[in-house]
């Protein structure tokens, strides 16, 4: 007897009896050596060559086999292709069918009202897979002949982008037969659904972000139409603030005069919702926030009008900057929204504004490229404030009076 005697197999040398170098003495005459290890011997018997061969005989008899099955099958099958066809086209359709009948009854969607007019009036719409995450706000979307166009502003993480989701999800689901995540649906058909949602860029190709967002939008203005539903988050936001704004201005200008689809578009620029006073067809709505002690909480709802304030410092705060960053761009926030409104309190381009009937827009962007501002007369304020704050205690009933009338004659020249 041979102690830890194994009976292995391997491609190169088949079936093969191992054996350890220290039991090497005990292997029978009759062994055939046929590989020397280190640790040991492999070897083979005349029985262990004929089984060895009949397996390898029957391994080929069961790979031809298998093939020639197959081939009955395919040849089979290949002379009923159309009814299998219809048959798993029937089979998925109920599949899905059944997936939609489950889902709406689980999570207590309703059946929506198609029709066929640009219209989609949609109350308490969820976004069906989001929702399931529990406690998920519902918002109500409006959009018909008279305001097709809502221009939604408000601070990031406020539900924009989702809000926009929501609205072609909806969309899809009801034109395809299925029920909606909302209490009630009214959805017009529509011929296409466009998106220009996310940032990416195509490095394969040597395309930036700015560049991949410019060419979407493109093939939305050149493809949409007023049946069409086109969402749109953040264009123009790649490049310069002006270049961004003018092309976003010019955007919404395009689809609301030219193409007139239903169409949503977040934005962080404010200066854009002035345009709902010269585009008829143009809704502000906004994302709320709440500010409790100096913190701010979001709501997750949309309301009627512009925001006003995008909260970016605040957000950026929860995102965990340095508190030194955030004051240093509050302090800078503070002034830069001082100079634009000192820009827009010039009359630079006002004549421009008056020909095009946009004087919001129009006057806000010419004043503020010609760099109009009033941050010298602030400066002069603070600076006798600075003044009377550290004089007060010594100042006579004159000093504080001549005090009074030099901040009343900053005043009058601002």
């Amino acid at each position: 007897e041979i102690p830890s005697l194994k009976v292995r197999m391997n491609r190169q040398i088949g079936w093969f009896i191992e054996v350890t170098k220290t039991h090497e003495d005990k292997v029978p005459e009759e062994w055939k050596r046929k590989q020397q290890m280190t640790n040991g011997s492999r070897y083979t018997t005349d029985e262990l060559i004929q089984r060895d061969d009949l397996l390898l005989t029957a391994d080929t008899k069961v790979k031809e086999l298998e093939y020639r099955i197959f081939r009955q099958l395919r040849d089979k099958c290949r002379g009923n292709a159309q009814k299998l066809a219809d048959i798993a086209g029937k089979i998925a359709s109920i599949d899905v069918l059944q997936c939609f009948a489950i889902v709406a009854k689980r999570r207590s969607w309703v059946r929506p009202e198609i029709i066929d007019s640009p219209v989609m009036k949609i109350e308490g719409a969820r976004h069906p897979v989001l929702e399931q995450q529990g406690g998920f706000v519902p918002n109500d979307i409006n959009l018909d002949n008279k305001k097709n166009f809502l221009l939604i502003t408000g601070p990031n993480m406020g539900g924009k982008s989702t809000y926009l989701r929501t609205t072609a999800l909806i969309s899809i689901l009801a034109q395809s037969g299925s029920f909606v995540p909302a209490s009630k649906a009214k959805v017009g058909l529509v011929d296409r659904v466009f998106t220009r949602v996310g940032a990416s860029d195509d490095l394969r190709r040597g395309r930036s972000t700015f560049m991949m967002e410019m060419i979407e939008v493109a093939h939305i203005l050149k493809r949409a139409t007023s049946n069409s539903l086109v969402l749109l988050d953040e264009v123009g936001r790649g490049t310069s603030t002006f270049d961004g704004l003018s092309i976003a201005w010019s955007m919404t200008e395009d689809i609301c005069n030219r193409i007139q689809a239903r169409s949503l578009f977040a934005t962080h620029y404010h200066q854009l919702i002035g345009l709902e006073e010269e585009i008829k067809t143009i809704k502000n709505v906004h994302v709320q926030v709440a500010q409790r002690n100096g913190e701010l909480k979001f709501l997750h709802t949309v309301g009627d009008g512009p925001c006003d304030d995008s909260y970016g410092v605040q957000v950026a705060a929860l995102a965990g900057l340095p508190r030194n960053v955030v004051e240093r761009a509050s302090d800078l926030l503070l002034f830069l929204e001082r100079q634009a409104k000192g820009a827009r309190a010039g009359e630079t381009g006002a004549p421009i504004a008056r020909d095009l009937g946009q004087s919001s827009l129009m006057g806000y962007l010419a004043a503020a490229a010609a760099g109009e501002s009033k941050d010298d007369k602030y400066e002069k304020v603070i600076e006798e404030l600075d003044h009377i704050c550290s004089q007060i205690d010594n100042m006579s009933p004159k000093d504080a009076h001549d005090s009074l009338y030099r901040l009343k004659s900053l005043r009058e020249e601002m």
